[in-house]
């Protein structure tokens, strides 16, 4: 009985796998980025298709999770797959920040923002006692009217000033997620933690990505 006790007592929790995926995910996505800069600027500059090749690959994967995330060892590989992909679809972003600026400290200040935000609006979402599932039609309704209006960008390019409106926006709307997600893993099916994983890691991937957008935006008025 106490061998018993002991061996359930090593397994790790939920929340410690799904911890472990998300610094996973982190990780890999970083590694995607240093592959990224390092190999495939020459082809992103040669052939802009193959960055929505990518970006394709990126909704093929998320749209399917449900199926393969409790799948091993496959969803192991596509989970690092999908992080992987989306650190060097990051890549064109960065690289035109960097050129705009001169430098890094721009996007050093834009992670530093991110973790502070991420880190206060999770444990926000994880604490409180107020119920967030509310939250969830302004929050889907909202995701769905930014990649809209990212897909008319595409064709109809706007303003300064209209992008500092929308990347606050999506700091918003992706900080309100963070809370929201948190608080939805008090409630995740045990055998899910991928899946619970591959959500925080959207959120804080999103979350940089328009703070970044923001704080360019703001140095160019």
């Amino acid at each position: 009985m106490e061998q018993q006790i002991s061996i359930k007592a090593a397994e790790p929790t939920f929340l410690s796998k799904v911890m472990f995926f998300f610094g996973l995910a982190i990780l890999t996505s970083a590694a995607g980025t240093f592959v990224g800069f390092k190999y495939m600027i020459p082809l992103f500059i040669a052939n802009q298709s193959v960055i929505w090749i990518l970006f394709a690959m990126e909704l093929v994967l998320i749209f399917t999770a449900r199926i393969w995330s409790t799948r091993k060892p496959i969803n192991y590989l596509l989970f690092a797959t999908f992080a992987f992909v989306t650190g060097i679809t990051l890549v064109p972003l960065l690289a035109s920040v960097l050129l705009e600026f001169g430098g890094p400290d721009i996007i050093i200040k834009a992670l530093g923002a991110t973790t502070l935000m991420f880190t206060a609006t999770a444990v926000f979402g994880w604490v409180t006692h107020r119920n967030l599932s509310g939250l969830s039609g302004f929050l889907w309704v909202s995701l769905i009217g930014m990649i809209i209006v990212s897909l008319i960008g595409i064709f109809i390019p706007w303003n300064n000033s209209f992008e500092m409106i929308f990347s606050g926006f999506g700091v918003i709307v992706f900080g309100a997620f963070t809370m929201y997600d948190i608080q939805k893993l008090k409630l995740f099916p045990q055998d899910r933690a991928l899946d619970a994983a591959l959500m925080l890691y959207l959120d804080i991937f999103n979350l940089f990505i328009y703070i970044l957008r923001l704080m360019s935006a703001g140095r160019r008025n």
